[in-house]
């Protein structure tokens, strides 16, 4: 079986997902839900700030997508990998919504 990895389109609870959100810049991630820095993917699956179970991961460097997928593979690391634009975007349009209501 040759396995191939894939953008798949779900409706999502935002909030829910930032909530256990970690963003990962150039080497090391921060919570996205109280803003903690210098968290690793691999050694902080918990917040060590608000003690959030981070479930999904998200980065801006597109060139270290392949290394983070297989790390959470051989890691069996329990998260799902976002689309960082995907979720900056529906962010900011719950924003702008939220504005108007």
């Amino acid at each position: 079986m040759i396995e191939s990895y894939i953008r798949i389109w779900k409706q999502v609870d935002l909030k829910e997902i930032t909530k256990h959100l970690m963003i990962i810049d150039d080497i090391y991630g921060m919570c996205a839900n109280c803003k903690e820095i210098g968290l690793n993917f691999v050694k902080n699956t918990k917040c060590p700030k608000c003690g959030t179970n981070f479930l999904y991961l998200t980065t801006k460097n597109y060139k270290e997508i392949p290394k983070i997928l297989k790390r959470i593979q051989l890691e069996n690391l329990p998260y799902t990998l976002l689309e960082k634009e995907d979720w900056e975007k529906a962010s900011s349009k719950n924003a702008l919504n939220s504005l108007f209501q």
